[in-house]
Formats: structure tokens, C-alpha cells, sequence
């Protein structure tokens, strides 16, 4: 399954048996997870910013706000 974060368009392929961690930080609560044509899409609530962990713990790049360590 391919999980795709907005508004920044990155992709991250899910494994069977792996999971992803998401942590959303805003002020309004208009984010919003959805499933379209098979994709799994991940959308930021307004003003805030998502951060993503694989299942090792390994932060995942998927845009300008994730931490530094990010792969």
C-alpha cells in the first residue's frame, strides 16, 4: 500500500505487518485520513504540520517539518 502525505505529496510504501506513527500539530482539527484509488492519503489539518515514525522508530521524511534525523 502506498500511504501519500498532503500537501506534500511525499509517498511511503506500507508493508503487510509494518505500521506507521503519524503525529499531526495544529490548531484546527481539519486533517484528515482517506482512502482513494487504493492510496492511503494522510492531509495535514490546516496550519499544522504532520511527523511520521516507521516501525523501527525511524522518523520518516514527508516534509519540511519533519525532524532533522529523518530519513
Amino acid at each position: 500500500m502506498t500511504v501519500v502525505f498532503e500537501p506534500t505529496a511525499e509517498e511511503v510504501s506500507l508493508r503487510p505487518g509494518e505500521t506507521l506513527t503519524v503525529e499531526w500539530s495544529a490548531e484546527k482539527s481539519d486533517g484528515m485520513v482517506s482512502l482513494e484509488r487504493g492510496d492511503l492519503v494522510v492531509s495535514a489539518p490546516s496550519g499544522g504540520y504532520t511527523r511520521v515514525w516507521a516501525s523501527d522508530g525511524t522518523e520518516i521524511y514527508v516534509g519540511p517539518d519533519s525532524g532533522g534525523e529523518a530519513r
